[in-house]
């Protein structure tokens, strides 16, 4: 988000629940309340109207339309104030699991509720009902959604509500199947042609902008944005993400992370669990400032087939059901493949950006060479980045890998980097290709490889 929320806005409201919570623990033990606890819930009361009538939940307004923001009353306020209570103060968390142990949640349920907000008839009991159906504006509009069935149906804040309204996330968990990449990337490391650079410059501005043009200029909500980025292993793909999850930490002033997802902790051969398995993860992603970065995303989206049999057929419904589901999500994604004709078209259609990653040409490998050689580490007169650039057609990622292992072998040897670790690290990362290399292909590096290589 781009504006903090005072959290002071909202203190009346956790004071207020507080003490509702302290009346029904009351009442059901029949212990007595002190003298001054009905003066203190009054003045509460007092001052939860005086705080919402002064915009104490106008920051949902950058959630939500206008007109969905005309459409709350008071007791949505009030069910959106006991839905956020267990995650802004954890301390109200198990008062309130203790008021209802049938539910395995500090989330209110729907008879719970009732009891706090002291509903006594039938026709308050129908409008708790009737401002939580699907078409209400608090569901409708994904600032609340409902759990189980019953009475003790749960009502909890969306993350995107609770993050819009507390001013920060509230799961500090890594999403379900994800893992958190470090983000220590600039622009400035990033060796990519104009139009490559331009297109994740452009990726970004509508990932900054997205929210804004829904809220403030009323557009159509739209998920993503999605970015699929195309190119030869190496090239730079998903050291991208990093940058861009970088530059966003700058640029907003909030903390954005980058989750790369591991395909191996969703996918399932059991029918049904990979689209579960992705459904938690999306869902968790909702409301962070976040990243989601799926490698080789060819093996998740691929190309739909012909139906042969019942498991043709449920292969296409599992595509068909993550293709929905990312375009549902309102958060960033990036996908990676080293082959674009191996998506399902059906997913490039709905991609915001697609981005090429061509291999490094010689000014781009000497600029690399330039980068990765470690710029503290000693070297000797011999290495000339623009011969090695132009020697042998590395990858960014085999450049980085020869680099490093150059500097290891310099440093093993406690020596400066010289030519003949250079020529080592790149035939190391020439042979890894499963062919036959020739020493030839050193071009002047070959002058300073041993015979043993």
């Amino acid at each position: 988000m781009d504006a903090m929320v005072d959290k002071a806005d909202f203190d009346a409201e956790w004071s207020r629940i507080s003490l509702l919570i302290t009346m029904t623990e009351a009442l059901r033990t029949g212990t007595a309340l002190n003298e001054d606890f009905s003066k203190s819930l009054d003045q509460s009361a007092s001052q939860v109207t005086a705080a919402r009538q002064a915009g104490a939940w106008s920051q949902l307004a950058g959630e939500v339309a206008a007109p969905v923001m005309e459409q709350l009353v008071q007791l949505d306020l009030d069910i959106l104030a006991f839905a956020l209570a267990p995650d802004a103060i954890p301390s109200l968390a198990p008062r309130i699991q203790s008021l209802q142990p049938e539910v395995a949640s500090p989330q209110p349920s729907l008879a719970l509720l009732q009891e706090l907000l002291m509903l006594d008839n039938g026709r308050e009991v129908s409008a708790l009902f009737e401002r939580l159906e699907p078409s209400s504006p608090l569901v409708s509009s994904g600032l609340v959604r409902i759990v189980a069935r019953g009475p003790y149906q749960t009502v909890c804040a969306t993350p995107a509500s609770a993050t819009a309204l507390l001013g920060r996330s509230t799961d500090l968990t890594p999403p379900p199947g994800a893992h958190l990449v470090p983000n220590q990337a600039c622009w400035d490391d990033l060796v990519l042609p104009e139009p490559s650079l331009a297109a994740l410059r452009d990726f970004t501005a509508w990932v900054r902008n997205r929210s804004l043009i829904i809220s403030e200029w009323s557009a159509r909500p739209i998920g993503g944005p999605l970015a699929l980025f195309c190119g030869p292993s190496g090239s730079g793909k998903s050291f991208a993400a990093s940058v861009m999850a970088g530059h966003l930490t700058e640029v907003t002033g909030d903390s954005w992370a980058l989750y790369s997802l591991d395909l191996g902790r969703i996918m399932s051969k059991y029918v049904g669990e990979t689209e579960q398995n992705l459904n938690a993860l999306l869902d968790a992603l909702d409301g962070r400032n976040a990243i989601l970065q799926i490698d080789e995303a060819d093996g998740l989206l691929g190309k739909r087939g012909e139906v042969s049999d019942a498991r043709d057929r449920y292969a296409n419904l599992e595509v068909s059901h993550m293709l929905s589901r990312f375009e549902r999500h309102a958060g960033p994604v990036v996908l990676t493949t080293n082959l674009r004709t191996n998506i399902d078209a059906a997913f490039l259609r709905r991609f915001q950006q697609i981005v090429d990653f061509p291999a490094p040409d010689t000014q781009a490998r000497q600029t690399l060479w330039e980068k990765l050689l470690p710029i503290d580490a000693p070297r000797t007169s011999e290495i000339d980045t623009g011969a090695l650039a132009s020697a042998v057609r590395l990858s960014g990622g085999a450049i980085h890998n020869a680099a490093f292992f150059a500097s290891v072998l310099a440093r093993d040897a406690d020596s400066p980097i010289s030519g003949k670790h250079i020529a080592r690290a790149v035939w190391a990362e020439l042979n890894k290709d499963n062919r036959q290399v020739r020493r030839s292909e050193l071009g002047p590096l070959a002058d300073y490889l041993e015979e043993t290589a």
